[in-house]
């Protein structure tokens, strides 16, 4: 949770350079509301309840069963895509700005 209140406070940096922000995982949707409210999140986290979208972007593993933190960058301009394991998102918040700002 640590690392979704430090992402949290880099939104201004994200939104300046037009960025949308989304947290994603397989928990419900009432499970996220109530964490967004709770850490006062200023971005969605959206379910991925049957892991598709985790298994397809390589941050869910069945075989291992396991589920790795990170994050995608897709410049739709480009159609560039940079996907990053990363258990410390939100202190690495300025070297993904900086991945951003390089696409």
């Amino acid at each position: 949770m640590d690392q979704l209140v430090q992402l949290n406070t880099y939104m201004d940096e994200f939104n300046e350079r037009g960025v949308n922000v989304y947290g994603i995982s397989p928990a419900s949707p009432e499970e996220h509301r109530q964490l967004q409210e709770e850490l006062g999140l200023s971005f969605s986290i959206l379910s991925d309840r049957s892991g598709d979208l985790g298994i397809s972007l390589g941050f869910i593993d069945e075989e291992e069963q396991a589920i790795y933190r990170g994050y995608t960058a897709i410049n739709p301009e480009t159609e560039q895509m940079v996907r990053e394991i990363d258990y410390l998102v939100g202190e690495n918040a300025e070297d993904i700005l900086e991945v951003i700002d390089g696409m």
